[in-house]
């Protein structure tokens, strides 16, 4: 069971997929088969580097999509990851890989949708917001709701501390839900 991680920053969600699992056994580690960018110099390129995954940085969507294809099929893989990805992927990829992609978004959607969700909600002033990880379509975090888990905002919450919250939230439950999806 393995995946392709895509992303387009510095990969903090990237990093605890591959920090996922028992630290002296490897069990319950994540089969990252390779990590794909549309950013060279995207920094989530450099931490699978460091753990000697291969890795591919191609900024042509339509070129990106083929490789991830090609990786795909070459390897078995059964998960397309988004681990910060910041573009939409084509209809026709999003139609071949039906239910096999899966995003995280750091909101309770449907609400805040977009790049800027922790933000939105600090400044809407919403008293929960939360994470959500969902198979991705052809909108933009519009796809199945897979899991969430809700994140209170305390009054004293600056906009750094519900960052902070947020990416607690993440990194523990996007390899979890990964593994589960993985494992049937």
């Amino acid at each position: 069971m393995s995946i392709v991680v895509l992303l387009s920053g510095s990969g903090t969600n990237l990093q605890a997929i591959m920090d996922a699992g028992h630290p002296f056994t490897g069990e319950g580690r994540i089969d990252i088969k390779y990590v794909v960018s549309d950013k060279h110099q995207a920094y989530g390129l450099e931490r699978a580097q460091n753990r000697k995954i291969p890795t591919v940085a191609q900024p042509q969507l339509n070129l990106l999509e083929k490789e991830v294809t090609d990786i795909c099929i070459a390897n078995s893989v059964e998960l397309i990851v988004l681990a910060g990805f910041m573009r939409l992927l084509t209809p026709d990829f999003v139609k071949k890989w039906k239910k096999k992609i899966i995003n995280i978004h750091p909101s309770l959607l449907p609400s805040f949708k977009g790049a800027h969700a922790i933000e939105q909600a600090y400044e809407y002033g919403v008293k929960y917001t939360g994470v959500t990880i969902h198979y991705v379509d052809e909108g933009m975090d519009t796809g199945p709701i897979i899991a969430q888990e809700i994140v209170p905002v305390a009054k004293s919450d600056c906009l750094n501390d519900l960052h902070a919250k947020i990416h607690k939230i993440e990194h523990r439950l996007y390899p979890t839900i990964i593994r589960e999806l993985l494992n049937g």
